[in-house]
């Protein structure tokens, strides 16, 4: 994202240095030509196209909330809206107002919750997510990974319009999302200033980096805790808990949860104490009491079993990665609709960094309709060692699609292991 930003950036500079250039060097009077006068695009503008489309009245509304009618009413500019009919914007209310606004109120219930309830910067920031400034029809649409990133109404940094925030539409087959929400249709309608599709609900806009919501996740302190110990002694993006707070990344990572956590440091450490001489059953129960808390990554006793560069190793390999001018970074959002239904679905990590030929993680995801029901991954590695490579039990999402600023994380039940 920064790449483009900054070759746009470079491209406006030389666009300017280019326009000055001319025009020192030109010494002769520029040729003057009658000016054609600007013709607005007949028909309806977006606002004006969801105000008489009936089964839009509730998006409307937040519209008309939003401040923003005369902007995405402006015939000289070209969006690209996306816009959950009635049906969809009770799903979002009856979710937003913890179930206090049933789902089978009368729509007048529903449109005064969102001019009582929902803040004027609030209904500003969902309409803008919702918002592509150009036109893009759902021929336009790719269905290659990673998923197209393109620029919202959200501008990030007041002094660089460029810096936006982004949403993520997608297809496979002949069905498209916008992240993981699907578009319902009808989609493709053409108005005079742009182009609307439909969707299940409402996209709501990301509120922070990674870093905050699964540092507060009660089930991730073993992933918390695993960070720190992979930390030691790197600096800057090297930390992953500085790439989990830079805000220009755009990752997916998979975090495994305590339980998955406990389970194995309880092998690991088992059968290091084994090797020592340790009686079977004695390790067995040290080892449980020592994986019993997160602090475990934290003990000096322990730090010959998980080195540093031992648990930063079995953490990369949780961050999908994807290879630009050959190099892997962790930029590609994978929402559970983007892991396909067919089983052997491969997708790089962060040790391809370090081991190119590695295959990676096999996803298979399971389909309800436009829906995922849940997702399966499988690591190459099983514990303990020398099983068949990608025969061991699979890991399965347990929370999907947590969605932040610079990625999204799905919480599944085993570590994977990269070898």
């Amino acid at each position: 994202m920064i790449t483009i930003f900054n070759k746009t950036k470079m491209l406006l500079l030389l666009v300017i240095v280019s326009a000055a250039l001319t025009f020192v060097s030109c010494n002769k009077e520029l040729t003057q030509y009658p000016a054609t006068p600007a013709v607005a695009p007949s028909g309806l503008a977006l606002g004006e196209k969801i105000a008489a489309t009936a089964t839009d009245s509730l998006y409307y509304r937040l519209i008309i909330k939003s401040g923003l009618l005369p902007s995405i009413n402006n015939k000289a500019t070209s969006f690209t809206m996306f816009v959950p009919d009635n049906t969809g914007m009770k799903v979002f209310i009856n979710a937003i107002s913890g179930g206090l606004v049933p789902l089978a109120a009368p729509d007048a219930v529903f449109s005064a919750f969102i001019t009582a309830n929902i803040p004027a910067a609030s209904a500003a920031g969902i309409v803008l997510y919702n918002l592509i400034p150009q036109t893009y029809t759902t021929g336009s649409i790719l269905t290659s990974f990673p998923n197209m990133q393109m620029p919202t109404g959200i501008i990030l940094d007041p002094t660089n319009a460029l810096v936006r925030m982004t949403n993520f539409p997608s297809k496979r087959g002949s069905q498209l999302w916008l992240n993981n929400i699907p578009l319902t249709g009808p989609n493709d309608v053409a108005v005079a200033n742009g182009v609307i599709h439909h969707t299940f609900t409402v996209a709501a806009p990301p509120q922070t980096t990674l870093r905050a919501p699964m540092y507060a996740e009660p089930t991730l302190t073993y992933f918390k805790a695993a960070i720190a110990r992979a930390d030691s002694g790197a600096v800057g993006l090297g930390k992953l808990d500085s790439l989990l707070n830079y805000g220009v990344t755009n990752m997916t990572i998979l975090a495994p949860n305590d339980v998955a956590f406990q389970t194995l440091l309880t092998g690991v450490i088992t059968g290091a104490l084994i090797a020592q001489g340790v009686p079977p059953a004695t390790a067995a129960a040290t080892a449980a009491a020592l994986a019993s808390t997160p602090a475990v990554f934290s003990n000096p006793a322990l730090y010959g079993s998980l080195t540093a560069a031992t648990v930063k190793g079995i953490l990369v390999y949780h961050f999908l990665a994807t290879q630009a001018f050959g190099a892997y970074t962790p930029n590609g959002r994978a929402f559970s609709v983007n892991f396909a239904p067919a089983p052997g679905a491969f997708f790089q990590t962060l040790v391809n960094t370090a081991f190119a030929a590695h295959p990676g993680i096999r996803a298979q995801a399971t389909f309800a309709g436009p829906f995922v029901s849940g997702i399966q991954f499988t690591g190459l590695g099983t514990f303990p060692p020398g099983g068949a490579p990608y025969s061991g039990a699979s890991a399965n999402a347990v929370k999907m699609d947590q969605h932040a600023v610079n990625g999204v994380y799905h919480i599944i039940d085993r570590v994977l292991l990269p070898q």
